[in-house]
């Protein structure tokens, strides 16, 4: 799975969009600032000027037309999933290479919930200095659980940690599926399907029409070169959208919906009045156990 330092990116962003005026924002998020290196803790203090923010993002936007506008909408549609999930009375959050997320954190009612985060040890290290440090303690309903995901079985490091699948489940599985070889995705989701009856995966995947270059979007080039066009790619895993039913039946999951750009346009950016595009090479998806 994804490696400790991809976990910024993400994270940048989110701190960014904390820093739009309130009617703006896509959502609220004043931890993930907390959870920088010092170099892009730096990044945000300048992008505090309004001036400097709004210069930045244009620069991103022409650079990766559509990346910002996928990262922000997609941390909302999984807060969205997860606010859900908690009124409906889910049990147990599993969130899978958590990296520096923080809805641990920042979501209302989370508190109430046993919540598992899994990721390399090496960053959860970072990540729990950074807690220690800048935010106080750890909450008492979240478990750090360090997995070595090319070496360790899930299913044995997650019952060592107290988790049991008889609980309703939320899985979160966000930014890592691309990162990762087919058969390591087929067997998480083997296991999620054990999970109890009305669980729920959210996670998301990059166009497998992007992962083998069939179809580049217009300025997305340099994404497809750094993140493929290399000795040692980066991304190895795609899904096809019209293949996705049928391969989640394959594990007794039950798809409910496939979202991407034109959802997240529609929904957030949109009613929001933002000047952003969303790129189409990465879509969400929500699942349940049958």
């Amino acid at each position: 799975m994804k490696q400790s330092s991809t976990g910024y990116g993400p994270a940048i962003m989110r701190a960014q969009e904390n820093l739009l005026p309130e009617d703006k924002r896509l959502f609220e998020d004043p931890y993930s600032e907390k959870f920088l290196s010092p170099f892009y803790k730096f990044l945000v203090i300048l992008m505090r000027s309004p001036k400097i923010l709004n210069f930045l993002i244009k620069i991103r936007e022409r650079l990766t037309p559509g990346v910002i506008g996928g990262l922000i909408c997609r941390t909302r549609y999984i807060d969205d999933v997860l606010n859900n999930a908690i009124k409906e009375g889910v049990g147990t959050v599993v969130n899978l290479g958590a990296g520096m997320d923080t809805r641990a954190f920042r979501i209302s009612g989370i508190e109430n919930i046993k919540y598992f985060e899994l990721d390399f040890p090496e960053s959860q290290k970072v990540k729990r200095s950074y807690i220690d440090k800048k935010v106080g303690e750890l909450p008492s309903n979240v478990s750090l659980v360090p997995i070595d995901f090319n070496s360790q079985d899930l299913g044995e490091e997650l019952k060592k940690a107290g988790y049991t699948l008889s609980s309703k489940t939320l899985f979160i599985w966000e930014g890592v599926t691309q990162y990762i070889s087919k058969e390591a995705i087929d067997n998480t989701i083997k296991y999620v399907a054990q999970a109890s009856t009305g669980s729920r995966i959210v996670f998301t995947y990059i166009l497998k029409s992007f992962i083998n270059g069939s179809h580049i979007p217009d300025g997305l080039n340099s994404l497809y070169k750094f993140t493929l066009k290399k000795k040692n790619p980066l991304w190895f895993c795609g899904f096809d959208p019209a293949e996705m039913h049928e391969y989640l039946s394959k594990y007794s999951l039950s798809l409910i919906e496939d979202v991407g750009h034109e959802e997240y346009l529609e929904r957030y950016i949109k009613p929001k009045g933002r000047d952003l595009t969303v790129f189409e090479i990465e879509r969400a998806v929500l699942a349940a156990v049958k």
